[in-house]
């Protein structure tokens, strides 16, 4: 087969990041198998990223009631040339990573058959951006959706919600997963006192370092990290025993895990109304063997039986409610490591990969 990717919503610091490797793995495993795998993302950054073709926007004024409206009908250019690319490049399937709506991009179910992949429950997650991003959202879902040829959700939540199999496509679950051969085992810190990371992205109420915020003024002697957050992008004061890192690289991100004593995954996925996820940086943690804090139901990890693992509930008052839980298992976890076996299978990308081709393979044989 020969794939065009096109994920809309792409920029330097996503490939930097674990989307940027997701994607990169994919097409990496795909083209070990036989297939041709080219990506194409309109960008507001200029990328070079192998086996890529990206396609910049911006805006030329810096007036600022124009600036909007101006890198709008950049971006909508920008994706006029994706699309011509894509014409060009005769691609046997077009996999769509679902993000925000560019005209023309409906254009691309002329060239071959689409299949998209929904990585969240996007209406509702679409609410914490204002109304604007919410409502265009809505109105321009369809566009793709009711054209795809299928669906493949990261999440058993994501392929049952309404607004998802309302379109009565072929659905397939396939979670996120990693690359295991560049995540080795890291031996365990030989720390006095418990540290805990949570690895983020900024502005996202639904990771919960608020409620890290409090766990910390609550338990002075843990310490905790939280990467991806710069000091800015917390409100209020900032505990002593809190260190917002900013974003890191890769390498920089490993050498924090590496004096961690336990991850800390998501704490409040309630807040966009979903109960199920399988973040990319939760798997790399466990992939380091690092134990693990969750509060949602990981679609891979959470009927996992180890001593390494703490799940509580996907609620507002969780953390509150379990801090001397949390605490404790904190301190159990000094000197110990996940069983990266344990966790291997259900992680590795490797397996996720064979399954996508196989529902692209049927899709294809579907339509013919």
């Amino acid at each position: 087969m020969r794939i065009a990717y096109i994920a809309t919503q792409l920029e330097n610091l996503h490939i930097r990041g674990g989307i940027g490797g997701k994607i990169a793995g994919q097409m990496q495993m795909w083209r070990k198998q036989g297939h041709e795998a080219l990506l194409f993302a309109p960008s507001p950054d200029e990328i070079h990223a192998e086996y890529t073709e990206a396609f910049q926007y911006g805006s030329a004024t810096n007036v600022p009631v124009l600036r909007s409206f101006d890198r709008t009908l950049s971006r909508s250019r920008a994706a006029s040339r994706l699309i011509e690319a894509v014409r060009n490049y005769q691609p046997d399937l077009i996999y769509l990573r679902y993000g925000r709506y560019i005209p023309p991009l409906e254009r691309i179910f002329r060239f071959a058959l689409v299949i998209i992949e929904i990585n969240t429950d996007d209406i509702n997650e679409g609410r914490h951006y204002g109304p604007f991003l919410y409502w265009s959202n809505r109105f321009t879902r369809s566009l793709f959706l009711k054209n795809a040829a299928g669906l493949i959700a990261v999440s058993h939540e994501i392929a049952e919600l309404p607004a998802n199999k309302k379109y009565g496509k072929p659905i397939h679950v396939i979670s996120n997963g990693i690359d295991l051969e560049q995540y080795g085992p890291l031996p365990p810190p030989k720390n006095d006192t418990p540290v805990i990371t949570l690895v983020a992205k900024p502005n996202s109420a639904w990771h919960g370092v608020d409620k890290l915020i409090h766990l910390a003024e609550r338990c002075t002697d843990l310490t905790i990290n939280i990467v991806g957050y710069a000091a800015e992008d917390i409100r209020g004061p900032i505990p002593s025993n809190v260190h917002p890192w900013g974003f890191l690289h890769r390498e920089q991100v490993k050498e924090i895990l590496g004096k961690t004593d336990l991850a800390c995954g998501t704490l409040a996925l309630h807040r966009k109304q979903m109960q199920e996820a399988s973040p990319l940086k939760v798997r790399e943690a466990a992939a380091h063997g690092i134990p693990l804090l969750l509060g949602y139901r990981d679609t891979d990890l959470s009927d996992l039986e180890t001593e390494c693992l703490l799940q509580i509930p996907n609620v507002e008052d969780n953390v509150e409610l379990y801090a001397e839980q949390i605490h404790s298992f904190a301190y159990q976890m000094r000197g110990r490591r996940l069983d990266r076996d344990a966790v291997a299978s259900r992680i590795d990308q490797r397996n996720k990969e064979e399954a996508r081709l196989a529902f692209f393979e049927q899709i294809i044989q579907n339509m013919h």
